[in-house]
């Protein structure tokens, strides 16, 4: 393999000598032996190394984690994917750390369950038996998709390894699940709207808890976030980057106006791998919410010297579990919100058990346990769907566009929704299943 042509788009320290010579087919030695060599394939990474640490200084917080894997040969395959993936294609290392995730899972389950550690006895039935406890799992055509094409790349790295294995003979089963299915789940699983009584529910009930000093910074933390949420659709992961001082005035109407614009920090519609700033219009729940997310962060940014704003008690950032687990107890605390639902509501907004990370936080916090083991919630990204159709008939379809930082104006109309339509697929839906919408 010559590497003539080779384009490193992420800005990662790489060693390029020693990472073009891995990625090279002809650094495998071929047969039963397969090098695990020490070489540092960046400046603080061998390849060796079981913890590959990829993190942005800003940003981003990637660990690509091997030490599950305890078959060398299997280890440096997974290994080797990885590398192949950043360096040599160019891929996120976000992108690769799922990728990887899901090569993992699957090696786990040669070793453990089937106590295969020899490549030989890989078959595509072992494959088909995977996938399917999966699909009792109930998960989607995506899902499966995405673990059919992470066990191909492994594949993949085996032919180039050396390994006398016929590809063709795994093309059936990784194929097995179409593009068109895809497409149709994705179609039929877009993110719901937010019905506009409980919308504007939620965000009187937040910005009450905003004012309450009687509540935890916690709590009045995620209210914050919340009412930011509702009024600009910002994503999940942009919203747990807002940074201090990141709001700004400016002159309209002939500077006789003040208009307020918030700044944030994204991933998305950028070919930058490191993100790049963009901004949104900040109406003036949102200019509250954001100066009190800052004075009640203010001793938290201090501790962590950190100019983030959604911070733990020792000024570190949250994670996504626990955004996920503190977004949910607004709605817990808040169930009387979702009072009255009609039909076409419930399908609306998500009706889920309370887990194991939920159940522990609520017992952390002493919060009475009456609700039972189920509750009603909403997700972060509906209300990036609920901004778009709130927008949708007052303003143009470029300004909504600019507003939701999309890169172009189809990607905006993929977030309208029509309610009679949604209605009358859940009914026909419905009735050619026999169940009722209440279900």
């Amino acid at each position: 393999m010559t590497i003539t042509t080779l384009t490193v788009k992420e800005e990662i320290d790489w060693n390029i000598n020693k990472a073009s010579l891995l990625v090279g087919e002809e650094y495998y030695l071929k047969g039963g032996y397969v090098d695990e060599p020490s070489l540092f394939i960046t400046a603080s990474i061998r390849f060796s190394d079981n913890k590959w640490d990829l993190s942005d200084e800003q940003h981003r917080n990637v660990v690509i984690n091997f030490s599950s894997i305890k078959s060398k040969v299997f280890r440096v395959l997974s290994k080797k994917v990885a590398l192949r993936k950043m360096f040599f294609v160019g891929n996120r290392s976000s992108t690769v750390s799922k990728k990887c995730l899901q090569i993992n899972n699957f090696i786990r389950f040669l070793e453990k369950e089937k106590y295969i550690y020899d490549l030989r006895y890989l078959t595509p039935e072992i494959i088909e038996e995977y996938i399917e406890g999966f699909k009792k799992k109930g998960r989607g055509k995506v899902t499966l998709a995405q673990k059919l094409s992470a066990i191909g790349d492994l594949l993949k790295e085996v032919e180039i390894a050396g390994y006398d294995i016929d590809l063709s003979r795994y093309q059936n089963v990784l194929r097995s699940i179409s593009w068109e299915e895809r497409n149709a789940e994705n179609a039929a699983n877009k993110t719901s709207n937010i019905p506009m009584r409980i919308f504007k529910n939620v965000v009187q009930t937040a910005l009450e808890d905003i004012d309450d000093d009687n509540l935890t910074i916690e709590d009045r933390m995620m209210a914050c976030l919340i009412v930011i949420l509702s009024h600009t659709g910002i994503r999940r992961g942009e919203l747990q980057l807002l940074e201090v001082n990141k709001l700004q005035d400016i002159r309209i109407l002939d500077k006789k106006e003040t208009a307020y614009i918030l700044e944030f920090f994204t991933y998305k519609t950028t070919g930058k791998k490191k993100g790049r700033w963009t901004k949104t219009i900040a109406f003036p729940n949102a200019i509250k919410a954001y100066q009190t997310l800052e004075a009640l962060s203010e001793e938290r940014r201090k501790k962590g010297e950190t100019n983030y704003l959604f911070l733990t008690k020792k000024g570190k950032k949250y994670g996504n579990t626990t955004f996920e687990y503190m977004f949910d107890f607004f709605f817990y605390r808040h169930q009387e919100l979702f009072n009255g639902l009609t039909s076409f509501e419930r399908t609306q907004v998500h009706f889920q058990k309370v887990g194991l990370f939920l159940m522990s936080y609520v017992e952390r916090r002493r919060f009475p346990n009456n609700i039972g083991e189920n509750f009603f919630t909403l997700n972060p990204h509906q209300f990036r769907v609920a901004i778009a159709n709130i927008l949708k008939d007052k303003v143009s379809l470029q300004w909504i566009r600019e507003h939701m930082n999309h890169l172009d104006e189809e990607m905006t109309k993929h977030y309208f929704r029509d309610d009679e339509i949604v209605k009358e697929t859940l009914f026909k839906r419905a009735s050619s299943d026999g169940r009722s919408l209440e279900l």
